[in-house]
């Protein structure tokens, strides 16, 4: 049997040594306060590989690669970061602000939160991800809902975090300790840098087709399409995924303020670059006889029955 102040201690002291594994988040996305759209939680899968204190190499999937490095030039530490895609902050987020990163799994110390929680419950033992560990309920001053986590037994790492009255959850799994992580992995290497050209060719290749060939672009638009500027900056012709900018500078007021249109396979998991993945917008998602589609917004969601139209007026394709 242990307390939380056991655990909090436990959580303190850290890994100690390289950790590799699978950082898995669940957020729940911003609706109008009434239910709609209907939910579209946010996953993110990352696979990371951390060497302490502070380097992480990050793969978020589809070729893109972030590395996190903190380097000493002349006895001072310095920040490095390189990456073929979007960045993530680093280090402790606490208090639990919703925005989820390996880091405050792996190193979820020093914080403040942790140090003004307290337990709800007698910890219990669970196995997580073939692993033993501690499952506590907290009390965090900073939260209106319990904070559940689970603290690997050994390690000093955090498993499982979740807010389960906000539909919120992280989980780190295939977790191993390699011991010593070699300084190429916290490098861009030229593997690496081929593979960040060979996404980047894709996308020119699919910019350049549309340029010559019709976008399937909503024909219905509220507040008119005369603002519309559309830019595809991803895709693939192999399998017709397409993501679409659609700025819409100089629309009426009340009108969304910028959208992305988001064409892919079906039953392929949701593309969702860059903003698209903030749990801040607006997502409706629907499917045709062909794709499943994407249509993310600022400002404001369609309405059903805006909704429906702009559905309805994008031509098959």
């Amino acid at each position: 049997m242990t307390d939380w102040p056991a655990l909090r201690d436990l959580l303190t002291r850290g890994p100690g040594s390289g950790v590799t594994g699978v950082h898995t988040s669940v957020q729940p996305r911003r609706d109008d306060g009434r239910g709609w759209p209907p939910a579209s939680p946010v996953r993110v899968v990352t696979r990371f590989v951390h060497r302490p204190p502070h380097d992480w190499f990050l793969d978020h999937g589809n070729g893109d690669i972030s590395l996190e490095v903190r380097e000493t030039a002349a006895g001072q530490e310095t920040d490095e970061t390189q990456h073929g895609g979007q960045g993530l902050e680093f280090g402790p987020r606490f208090p639990w602000d919703l925005a989820p990163s390996p880091a405050r799994l792996v190193t979820p110390t020093p914080s403040a939160a942790l140090a003004e929680a307290t337990g709800l419950d007698a910890p219990a033992e669970v196995r997580h991800g073939g692993r033993d560990g501690w499952a506590v309920t907290l009390g965090v001053p900073s939260l209106t809902h319990p904070l559940r986590l689970v603290v690997d037994a050994r390690a000093g790492i955090v498993l499982v975090a979740e807010v389960t009255g906000l539909g919120y959850r992280e989980e780190l799994t295939e977790v191993e300790f390699p011991g010593a992580v070699p300084d190429s992995r916290f490098r861009w290497s030229d593997d690496l840098a081929v593979e960040d050209a060979a996404r980047h060719r894709r996308r020119d290749l699919t910019a350049a087709h549309y340029r010559s060939e019709p976008l399937p672009l909503p024909g219905f638009w509220p507040g008119g399409r005369d603002h519309f500027t559309p830019d595809v900056f991803d895709g693939d012709l192999g399998t017709g995924l397409l993501a679409i900018d659609l700025y819409t500078d100089g629309a009426p007021a009340g009108t969304p303020s910028m959208a992305v249109l988001i064409r892919q396979p079906p039953h392929t998991p949701p593309f969702e670059p860059g903003w698209v993945a903030d749990p801040e917008t607006f997502v409706h998602r629907w499917r045709d006889g062909t794709w499943q589609w994407t249509l993310a917004l600022w400002g404001r969601p369609l309405t059903p029955e805006e909704l429906a139209r702009v559905t309805g007026s994008i031509a098959a394709s």
